[in-house]
């Protein structure tokens, strides 16, 4: 209604002198408890105006965040209201995604920047942070104990500062390595000390045991790769029993939940991909349907008896997506080209217990599909914009959320928790 006076100074006056006198009679209940019963009705006029204010949440929201991306104190931007974030810190949610932010509680600072992330299992993980080349500073080792909340950390050797490249690996027990191209750190106690060890050449057969990883190391081929083994005690201690029929191009960061070790190439000039359940002792090789590609990789995900392979270009183009409904054994192509959305792909492909797919596009953009790979959609609501989707030994790790160096981990993929350290 417009805003117009029909009753005259008089009658106002004397409205707002009743209404004052009637509210200073009346016992108001603590500050608290209204909180309380505020936040209660807007998470009920959110569940129910879910459908209908859908749109305009995601704008407030992605408005919010370009505004204000971080702030300055080592908290989450807070949604609006209407998300009805619970006290422990805001909570970020969109196509059945939930990524949980972080509270108000004391955040780890460790000097530099994230790296690489690496969980063994949901409790346990272990964080790398480099300094810009501006302020060299030897490398960080961060671990956590408590998925993620909390996290203390310790020095590399000073050598470390001066190196450009470093890769960590993680192995059962609190045992670590960090390898730069002259050698590598090794610890046994979770990061809290360090020696310099070498490499191996990676050449020499030394059949995987347990507790060992496969790695992608130098090799022949059309991209230059080849399997290596690595060890707790020596990065690239050799190459497994026997190597996969196919140029290997991509080889998986870890083994998938019942064992399963994907490495991605081509045969024939063919897309092909090749699994092993025995660290290397044997391969089945499988050539993907459809012509074969110029340039690029083959890059494989797996949950039960679902696999996902996909063909990317040079520059992660989205050249072909396969689908595999028997552990790998056949695929049929779900996708040809990169009609649709995402074009690309940034890091690794991410199958859900749900059975759906989810993916991170080269546009920092979170995709899920329904239909295995046939089509995507933009999972929205108010997930944030990240640069890509990487696979870890015990899960996932979502890098640099907002653009601002933070990261997330997710045991299944649906539910991650953005860990405490900058």
């Amino acid at each position: 209604m417009p805003d117009r006076d029909f009753s005259g100074p008089d009658l106002d006056v004397r409205l707002a002198r009743g209404r004052a006198a009637l509210l200073d009679s009346i016992d108001q209940p603590p500050l608290a408890r209204i909180r309380d019963r505020a936040a209660t009705r807007r998470r009920r006029r959110h569940a129910a105006g879910a459908a209908g204010g859908a749109a305009l949440l995601s704008l407030a929201v992605v408005a919010t965040v370009a505004l204000q991306p971080w702030t300055g104190d080592g908290t989450d931007p807070v949604p609006p209201p209407v998300a009805g974030a619970p006290p422990g810190g805001p909570v970020y949610t969109g196509a059945g995604i939930t990524i949980n932010g972080l509270t108000t509680a004391a955040v780890a600072h460790v000097p530099g920047t994230i790296s690489d992330v690496e969980f063994v299992d949901p409790d346990h993980g272990y964080l790398l942070a480099r300094c810009g080349a501006a302020e060299p500073c030897p490398a960080n080792l961060a671990r956590t104990s408590d998925g993620g909340a909390s996290w203390e950390h310790s020095e590399l050797p000073a050598g470390s500062a001066g190196q450009r490249s470093l890769d960590l690996a993680a192995f059962p027990g609190g045992r670590l390595l960090v390898s730069h191209p002259g050698g590598a750190y090794a610890s046994t106690d979770e990061g809290r000390s360090w020696r310099e060890v070498g490499t191996g050449d990676g050449t020499g057969q030394v059949p995987a045991v347990r507790g060992d990883l496969l790695r992608a190391g130098p090799g022949g081929g059309r991209c230059g790769l080849d399997v290596e083994v690595w060890r707790p005690e020596l990065a690239r201690a050799g190459a497994p029993a026997t190597s996969p029929d196919l140029d290997v191009c991509w080889v998986a960061p870890a083994a998938g939940a019942d064992g399963a070790w994907w490495v991605g190439g081509f045969r024939n000039g063919h897309p092909a991909v090749a699994i092993t359940r025995d660290r290397g002792a044997r391969w089945r090789t499988v050539e993907l349907p459809g012509t074969g590609v110029p340039a690029g990789t083959v890059e494989v995900a797996s949950l039960g008896s679902q696999a996902y392979a996909a063909v990317l270009g040079t520059d992660r183009r989205l050249l072909a997506l396969h689908h595999s409904a028997d552990g790998g054994r056949t695929f049929t192509r779900s996708r040809s080209g990169s009609s649709g959305l995402p074009a690309g792909l940034s890091g690794a492909l991410v199958p859900l217990l749900d059975g759906r797919l989810l993916v991170t596009g080269t546009d920092r953009q979170l995709y899920l599909s329904a239909d295995d790979g046939v089509t995507f959609q933009r999972a929205g609501g108010s997930l944030p914009p990240l640069a890509r989707l990487e696979r870890t030994v015990a899960g996932y790790v979502a890098y640099d959320l907002f653009g601002s160096g933070w990261a997330a981990y997710s045991a299944d993929g649906a539910t991650w928790r953005k860990l405490q350290i900058i």
